[in-house]
């Protein structure tokens, strides 16, 4: 309840209000014993909900480098949960993005997130035909229905069969 009350009054601009459901909301993290990877995340997903994007960049980077060897970090940086992508769907940095995906491809080459996260940031780029690829790879391997990835799915197949 807690952080949906945050970003309600993040959105609404009640700075004091939001600030003291964060504490509070912080606290009880604390007191539940949370890492401080597992608050910055869910702190982050508070600022992206209310649209306040740079501070939400701010405290995902910072779960990213408290455990910048978790390959979940790494992908919640590219792909947040079942929301659009952060880094790629934002366009606040593509090319990044990109990186992070490749890096969890090395890892986990046949991991339906990662192509999709891979392929929607080559669809961003304009790599319709690349992105297709790496798309239809992730509807393969997906264990259930996601409509996101059946969107960008289909968008890459529109965007192919319009060149």
């Amino acid at each position: 309840m807690l952080p949906w009350q945050a970003t309600l009054a993040l959105y609404e601009g009640k700075t004091k209000a939001a600030n003291e459901y964060i504490e509070n909301f912080t606290f009880v993290c604390k007191e539940r014993s949370e890492s401080e990877v597992d608050i910055a995340m869910q702190l982050g997903d508070i600022y992206r909900n209310a649209e306040l994007f740079d501070e939400a960049e701010d405290y995902f980077r910072e779960s990213f480098t408290l455990e910048s060897q978790n390959i979940l970090m790494m992908n919640d940086l590219a792909y947040f949960f079942d929301l659009p992508y952060f880094l790629i769907d934002s366009e606040r940095n593509v090319n990044e993005g990109l990186q992070l995906a490749e890096k969890q491809l090395e890892m986990y080459p046949d991991n339906y997130n990662y192509l999709h996260t891979k392929g929607w940031g080559l669809y961003k780029q304009g790599k319709y035909e690349e992105s297709l690829e790496y798309l239809e790879k992730s509807w393969e391997l997906k264990p259930i229905y996601n409509h996101e990835v059946f969107l960008h799915l289909e968008a890459a197949r529109e965007a192919v069969a319009g060149k």
